[in-house]
C-alpha cells in the first residue's frame, strides 16, 4: 500500500496533523482498518472555479517514517463542485494499520507556468501558489483513532473564504502574479458530525439590492461578529463556517446547509452584508443569533425571517 519516499520535486504539501490513540494486538499480523478520506468546500464568493491538483496522500505513523499511499490516482478537483455536504473521495476502502498517526498530508501540484492548481475569477484563470512555508500552518491537533478491524471515514473541509488571497496590490480578478493558497482546513470524523440547514425568507417581498446572503455558524453561545481582528477589550469571535444561501431568481426565500459540523452547541445568524469589505459592520438577523444543538448524524433546522428594514 505504501511507499516510504515522501519528497517530490516541485510539489507543495498541505498538511493536517492528526493524533490518535494506539491500538494493537499481539498477533504477528497487525490489525488493519479500512480508511476513507474525502474533500469538501466552504464556498468563496466571486470565484467560478477553484481547482486543486492532488498528486498524492501521505500518512505519518508514530515512531516511523512518513508513508505515501501507493497506486493513488492523481486528480484535479474543482472544490466549488463539492459544497453543502457533497464530497470528492480521495481514498476509499484503503487498508491501513491500526494505531497512532501523527499527520496526514495531501501532495498538491503548484508548479509555475503549469496548468495544475488554479482559480477562475470573473472568467480569468489564475495560478494558485502555495507558499513554501505553508505546511507549518496547516496542522490540526485533533485526536483521531484508527480502529482495529473496523473502518474510519475522514473529511477535510477547505474554507476557501479564508484560504485564497490576492497578492498585495493585485486587483480582484487580475492574474498579474496569480493567487496565494494558504489553506484553512477542518478535519472531521464523519461518524461524529451532524449538519444545520434551513430557509431564509424576506418580509419585504424582495431580496435587497446588493445582498450577499450568508449564514454564519459559531461554536458555543456567542454574539455574532465578523471575521476581522479585534482588540483585547473586544475579543475576536470567528465563525466555524460561513455558508451561502441559495435564492432562486425572482424568489424572496432561499435555502442553506452547513455540513460536517461536530456535535455540540452553536450559534447561527444570517446576514446580507459582505465580510470581505474592509471596515464593513455586519448586520445579523437576529442580532444575538439563534442557539442550535448539533447531534451526530442528525440535521438540525434553523429558519430565518428577515424583517422589513426600518424607515
Amino acid at each position: 500500500m505504501f511507499n516510504s519516499r515522501v519528497g517530490r520535486t516541485a510539489l507543495a504539501s498541505l498538511a493536517v496533523v492528526m493524533l490518535a490513540s494506539a491500538c494493537g494486538g499481539g498477533s504477528d499480523s497487525p490489525a488493519t482498518s479500512s480508511v476513507q478520506v474525502s474533500l469538501t468546500d466552504t464556498p468563496i464568493e466571486d470565484a467560478d472555479n477553484v481547482v486543486v491538483s492532488v498528486s498524492g496522500v501521505a500518512f505519518k505513523p508514530e515512531g516511523s517514517a512518513p508513508e505515501v499511499v501507493e497506486n493513488f490516482a492523481p486528480r484535479s478537483i474543482d472544490l466549488l463542485q463539492y459544497q453543502n455536504g457533497r464530497t470528492a473521495i480521495l481514498l476509499q476502502d484503503t487498508p491501513m494499520k491500526a494505531g497512532r498517526y501523527q499527520w496526514l498530508r495531501l501532495i498538491i501540484d503548484t508548479q509555475p507556468v503549469v496548468r495544475d492548481s488554479y482559480i477562475v475569477i470573473n472568467g480569468n484563470e489564475c495560478e494558485l501558489n502555495v507558499p513554501s512555508g505553508a505546511e507549518s500552518g496547516l496542522k490540526m491537533n485533533r485526536p483521531i483513532d484508527v480502529p482495529a478491524d473496523g473502518s474510519l471515514a475522514l473529511t477535510i473541509d477547505f474554507d476557501l473564504r479564508k484560504s485564497v488571497h490576492a497578492p498585495p496590490g493585485q486587483a480582484s480578478g487580475a492574474c498579474t502574479t496569480g493567487y496565494v493558497l494558504r489553506p484553512t482546513l477542518r478535519l472531521v470524523n464523519d461518524a461524529n458530525v451532524g449538519a444545520i440547514d434551513g430557509t431564509v425568507s424576506f418580509e419585504a417581498g424582495a431580496v435587497p439590492d446588493g445582498c450577499k446572503p450568508n449564514v454564519y455558524v459559531y461554536e458555543g453561545t456567542v454574539t455574532p461578529d465578523d471575521m476581522e481582528e479585534t482588540t483585547a477589550a473586544s475579543p475576536d469571535v470567528d465563525p466555524l463556517v460561513v455558508v451561502g444561501v441559495t435564492i432562486p431568481a425572482g424568489s424572496i426565500s432561499g435555502t442553506y446547509r452547513a455540513a460536517f459540523i461536530p456535535a455540540g452547541s452553536y450559534t447561527a445568524a444570517f446576514t446580507c452584508d459582505d465580510d470581505t469589505i474592509d471596515d464593513q459592520s455586519l448586520a445579523f438577523v437576529p442580532p444575538a443569533g439563534v442557539a442550535v444543538a448539533v447531534q451526530n448524524n442528525v440535521v438540525s433546522t434553523v429558519n430565518f425571517t428577515v424583517p422589513v428594514p426600518a424607515p
